[in-house]
């Protein structure tokens, strides 16, 4: 989405990934250093997210009923993105994959960890970072945990005075400006949200990025998760 049009009224390319079957994303220090930049009337301004980290998330789908775990690497300096189902438990007939999204080359792969097959599907929306569009609406400051044990955030809406509800809300670290949470709506019910933790800043290994050699004969269309499938 062309910097959010629409302020993640769909959030294009990061729910298209989300919703492409499982797993993700779905999609500053204090503005950059520490202190959040009051606004013209003294609220606070949106800050910069992490341009590059590698993490870990849980993504709950309304349509599904269940929460996936996965690693994330995520690269907004070259605008792709790498997750990697994690098996947490034993799921009957569950296939893991891993998805590579390419989307200066606007492409997918999602390759079967258990036998490299891979799938090569076009991707067909615009890169959409993980971030606070800067036209969002400050909701709210407040602490996550307890004495001794805490993390300011902040949360951020698509909420705009002529509506009086939001369909996207992210919360962000005050400090850092690391994603904690975001969550999408639709007709007052929660259709999809991402939980994201164990953040490291920096990619460890760039060629996560390199999809395997089984994805120069790739099919076209992707796979189910579904091992009967």
């Amino acid at each position: 989405m062309p910097r959010r049009v629409c302020l993640r009224v769909a959030r294009g390319s990061l729910a298209a990934w989300l919703l492409v079957g499982l797993w993700v994303w779905a999609l500053g220090g204090l503005c950059g250093l520490g202190a959040a930049a009051p606004g013209a009337e003294g609220s606070p301004l949106p800050c910069q997210a992490p341009q590059q980290w590698e993490g870990r998330q849980v993504l709950y789908l309304q349509s599904s009923g269940r929460n996936s775990r996965s690693l994330i690497s995520y690269d907004g300096l070259n605008q792709r993105i790498r997750v990697l189902d994690e098996r947490k438990a034993l799921i009957p007939c569950k296939r893991l994959f891993e998805y590579i999204l390419l989307y200066k080359d606007r492409v997918m792969f999602q390759i079967e960890q258990a036998t490299k097959q891979c799938s090569k599907i076009t991707l067909q929306d615009p890169w959409d970072p993980l971030d606070i569009p800067q036209n969002s609406t400050f909701e709210d400051q407040y602490s996550i945990g307890g004495p001794q044990e805490q993390i300011m955030v902040q949360e951020w809406s698509n909420r705009k005075s002529a509506r009086s509800y939001e369909t996207w809300i992210g919360i962000y670290t005050l400090k850092d400006c690391y994603p904690v949470q975001e969550t999408f709506t639709k007709n007052y019910s929660v259709i999809l949200s991402t939980r994201f933790f164990d953040i490291q800043l920096g990619i460890k290994d760039p060629s996560v990025f390199t999809p395997p050699s089984t994805c120069q004969t790739a099919q076209p269309e992707r796979m189910s998760e579904d091992c009967s499938l």
